[in-house]
């Protein structure tokens, strides 16, 4: 069983003996004098939301409004009835309430470092759309375990500012004191009191009171998908109600989707906020969606992404045996009737010393993750993978020869690889002009960099772009960064590799223990 599948059962067992001590004990009761607030984090649908202590713990701590009626009281209630029987990695976890004081009532959850929707509203936040996209389905995640219990909840005040991130940017969902529950199947209307909700994330058929299911929180999900795309505010132009519900609902007025938004996801949005509910998709196929759409940010190349999707669509790493069995049938070094790759490697004698293994190897130097701990396995991640078919080519086109190219450039002394431009400097400091290196460029998917010493000592930098497959550095163009440095080795004033590399003893034991190319 690998790592992943050995999380989700443990994440599954604790989820069931969570609801199982729930069933049994109830909501958790805490004492007010447990409870010590501390700075203002916000306002809830019932109260107001402090970072506070609760048994020697950092806690959120919402306390209920000062005026208590039977209503509120009564939301207050199921509130905590709902929040102690959710259990999902992707939910703010709920540690216990004080329910026992009239006029102090107060429920304590983990404490989290922001929501989203300030993160995104901050020029100053780096957050590369892959990361967002990621955190869109965390949020899809813990909605789709939501509308995938029996009874059904449906969350009603789905927004970006009710979805909560950690210190790992996970997201997790939060505030359920507007949550329905409600058999599935069934439909739901609200009474007299009104729509309930933020209106400018509310579906149309609840703006006009009509019958709505869970596909409301589906539409606010649109919105939420929109917000991260753009980050930009929601619907600032409207200042009256009215004529905002007349937009919404008579119109069918939406945001405006950027034109550089990728084909997939301006489809999925879409969807989400169609006018007609039962056109709009339930959260297991939004989870499927975005998933699609994170392979295809990380993999821009075609093939590649169906590599993943094909085998490993529901994680961002798997480790280095399982990448290489795949990866080696996916361009036909093994099929259905030979052993896997990793046997082969590990158990063919015919393989010790050749440039298949040489080629592995230096295909693993370069995309595998160091363990994180004693006990972790070497992993691959998806955007390394994307990075280095970048790098070194098209998987339809090449297929196994992408080892080939890689081995042949690891070959050269004066490539470094993924070295940053601080320790590339490092290298080349106090060397003699002309002295050069070449690494993967930090800043440019698919090009690479000459970091070279030159006159007076002083160190420069040359990007080497990739436009349509071939490499070019001013107006010179080649099929390979080796071609492209002996090609324009006088002209860009370069002699002399820089020693260091570190694929260099890979390729010097190889060849000790046998190998010839």
């Amino acid at each position: 069983m690998n790592t992943n599948r050995k999380k989700d059962v443990y994440v599954q067992q604790y989820q069931q003996s969570l609801q199982q001590a729930s069933d049994i004990l109830g909501p958790p009761e805490i004492s007010e004098n447990e409870i010590t607030t501390e700075a203002l984090l916000g306002d809830g649908s019932f109260g107001t939301v402090y970072k506070g202590r609760c048994r020697q713990k950092d806690v959120a701590v919402k306390v209920m409004l000062k005026q208590v009626d039977e209503k509120t009281l009564k939301d207050f209630r199921k509130e905590v009835a709902i929040m102690s029987k959710i259990f999902h990695p992707n939910i703010v976890l709920f540690l216990g309430a004080c329910t026992s004081t009239p006029g102090k009532l107060m429920i304590c959850t983990e404490l989290m470092k922001g929501n989203l929707e300030t993160l995104l509203l901050d020029p100053q936040v780096k957050l590369p759309l892959v990361i967002r996209m990621r955190m869109a389905k965390d949020a899809a995640l813990g909605v789709l375990w939501l509308h995938s219990s029996n009874p059904v909840f449906i969350h009603r005040d789905l927004k970006t500012s009710n979805l909560l991130v950690d210190q790992n940017l996970t997201v997790k969902v939060c505030d359920f004191g507007l949550s329905q529950i409600k058999q599935r199947g069934e439909n739901l209307k609200d009474g007299q009191e009104g729509a309930k909700g933020t209106p400018l994330w509310m579906a149309p058929e609840v703006l006009q009171g009509k019958m709505f299911n869970e596909k409301a929180d589906v539409y606010s999900f649109g919105l939420v998908l929109w917000q991260i795309y753009t980050r930009q505010e929601l619907f600032p132009e409207f200042d009256n109600f009215f004529k905002f519900v007349a937009a919404i609902c008579d119109k069918q007025l939406r945001p405006n989707i950027p034109e550089d938004c990728p084909k997939p996801l301006k489809a999925l949005i879409q969807r989400c906020w169609d006018p007609n509910p039962d056109n709009r998709p339930g959260f297991d196929g939004i989870v499927s969606a975005l998933e699609e759409i994170i392979i295809e940010l990380c993999i821009p190349d075609e093939y590649g992404a169906i590599l993943w999707k094909t085998h490993f669509r529901h994680v961002d790493e798997v480790n280095w045996k399982d990448f290489v069995n795949v990866f080696a049938n996916f361009v036909g070094l093994t099929n259905a009737n030979t052993p896997s790759m990793s046997d082969l490697l590990q158990f063919s004698p015919n393989l010790n010393g050749s440039t298949i293994e040489l080629n592995f190897k230096c295909l693993k130097s370069i995309i595998v993750s160091s363990p994180k701990g004693p006990h972790e396995e070497e992993v691959v991640s998806m955007e390394q993978f994307g990075k280095v078919l970048a790098w070194f080519g098209n998987l339809k086109e090449d297929g196994a020869q992408i080892l080939d190219k890689i081995r042949q450039l690891m070959e050269c002394a004066w490539f470094h690889g993924d070295i940053s431009t601080s320790e590339s400097e490092n290298r080349l400091r106090q060397k003699p002009e002309g002295t050069f290196l070449v690494r993967f460029s930090t800043s440019e998917s698919g090009a690479y960099t000459i970091s070279k010493v030159s006159k007076n000592g002083g160190i420069s930098h040359q990007r080497i772009h990739r436009p349509q497959g071939k490499f070019q550095v001013n107006n010179s163009k080649y099929l390979s960064v080796k071609e492209l440095i002996t090609g324009e080795a006088s002209s860009l004033g370069i002699n002399t590799p820089c020693l260091g590399s570190r694929f260099l003893s890979l390729i010097y034991k190889a060849q000790l223990s046998g190998y010839i190319n």
